[in-house]
């Protein structure tokens, strides 16, 4: 009797350990994401996302907006899981515009972001920055 108990306690904490390691990873920051495409709706107030990652390791499960001036500074979740999990991953956001966004900016670690795109003051157009 004793040992069915240490073996169903030994079972369940190692459980516990597995579920906290994979739920935990998906409370880290990305900072390999890369913007591959963008799209602007008609009306100018939602801008989709295509995202992926530059590492071979994880993919990005949600993302978070800070409103900076006329900036948003994005950062990006890991999945939950372990290596190439892809639970909860996904590669396309859409996000709210609001007229005065002028710059979009992608965390890069250590408290630093860096600026993906970039609307003209002269024609309202977005594009890329390189």
């Amino acid at each position: 009797m004793k040992k069915n108990s240490i073996v169903v306690g030994l079972m369940i904490l190692v459980t516990a350990i597995i579920m906290i390691l994979f739920l935990c990873r998906g409370l880290e920051k990305r900072t390999d994401v890369v913007l591959t495409d963008y799209t602007i709706s008609e009306d100018g107030e939602k801008m989709k996302l295509n995202i992926t990652t530059t590492s071979s390791i994880g993919s990005a499960r949600a993302l978070e907006i800070k409103q900076g001036g006329d900036n948003k500074y994005i950062a990006f979740y890991s999945a939950f899981g372990f290596l190439n999990s892809k639970f909860g991953a996904k590669s396309e956001y859409e996000i709210e515009l609001n007229p005065s966004c002028t710059e979009i900016y992608f965390y890069k670690g250590d408290g630093e972001y860096e600026v993906v795109l970039q609307k003209s003051e002269t024609t309202n157009e977005w594009s890329f920055v390189k």
